[in-house]
């Protein structure tokens, strides 16, 4: 490497600034300073970053690569400031987090005032999402995505894995009722969660693996409002057990079809992008959530 990395933090203030005057006061440099570095960057790299004049300046489209890889970088390098600092400092600051809808309100809400007690310098910023989110486009510092993940970019930290099992309300099916065939079964599904209404799932019924599925005419993201409409009558659903134990340990609702076992489960991962070290206050939240997870996991059992 030629250039030398100094010159990166003037070249982002140069172009985050609009111009070289405005990064020259920022920076509280001499103008001609700035114009030096920004100069020797570029016959360093060999390239023209920016077209300058007296009246306008703007990024080439050499400079605008360049610009993306600089900001990398300077993530990059606050990144392992921050990491550095949490390892002698109390650990302080933003954290950005998306959490989808059930997680949040079922595994976290009500445990959010620990975690805030234990670091009451860091600001959790949390939004709920029904979907996957863009973590480098949208400044999220950690996400809790649901299934598998495809973007290979992010780096996944197992919370939970719990099976996905038939539910009713007792008023409707007593616990453990066994359906005559699949298509009975499928008939009393009304209400669903999206990933699962009509998506092939392989399930094992009378020693055989069958593929079936669902046609529920009520759909929705969030397995909560699955499990409460089903709570209130509306025939059998599909849910995640660890959604459903404590419902089932009280009577609200009942398994049933057991001889109806999916082969798929449900899971949740904490990830953050692989472009990004992992701050102090990430870690710290990362091993709160695997903490709650791994309590709740204990108590639905096996």
């Amino acid at each position: 490497m030629k250039w030398n990395m100094a010159d990166l933090p003037v070249f982002v203030s140069v172009v985050e600034k609009g111009g070289i005057s405005a990064a020259a006061r920022s920076l509280r440099m001499p103008k001609s300073s700035v114009s030096r570095f920004i100069q020797r960057l570029e016959e360093d790299l060999k390239v023209r970053l920016l077209e300058r004049n007296s009246r306008q300046m703007r990024m080439t489209s050499e400079g605008e690569i360049f610009y993306k890889h600089c900001q990398l970088i300077m993530e990059q390098i606050e990144a392992a400031d921050a990491h550095m600092n949490g390892l002698t400092h109390t650990p302080s600051g933003e954290l950005n987090i998306s959490l989808p809808m059930a997680f949040s309100r079922h595994v976290l809400a009500g445990h959010l005032h620990r975690f805030h007690q234990q670091y009451p310098d860091i600001q959790l910023n949390i939004q709920v999402s029904p979907a996957a989110v863009d973590l480098i486009g949208e400044h999220i510092d950690l996400a809790v995505q649901v299934g598998e993940l495809p973007d290979s970019e992010l780096i996944a930290v197992p919370l939970f894995e719990t099976p996905l099992v038939w539910v009713a309300s007792p008023s409707r099916f007593e616990r453990g009722y066994r359906f005559n065939s699949l298509e009975e079964l499928l008939a009393s599904v009304h209400i669903c969660e999206r990933r699962y209404n009509s998506t092939p799932l392989v399930v094992r019924y009378k020693d055989e693996k069958e593929r079936i599925e669902l046609d529920a005419s009520i759909e929705t993201i969030d397995p909560i409002m699955v499990r409460d409409t089903v709570v209130a009558g509306c025939g059998v659903a599909l849910l995640p057990y660890l959604y459903c134990r404590e419902m089932i340990d009280q009577g609200k609702l009942v398994t049933v079809a057991p001889d109806v076992v999916l082969d798929q489960v449900a899971k949740a991962s904490a990830v953050y992008t692989s472009r990004r070290m992992l701050s102090a206050k990430t870690r710290l939240f990362i091993e709160f959530l695997r903490e709650l997870t791994d309590d709740l996991q204990r108590e639905a059992g096996p």
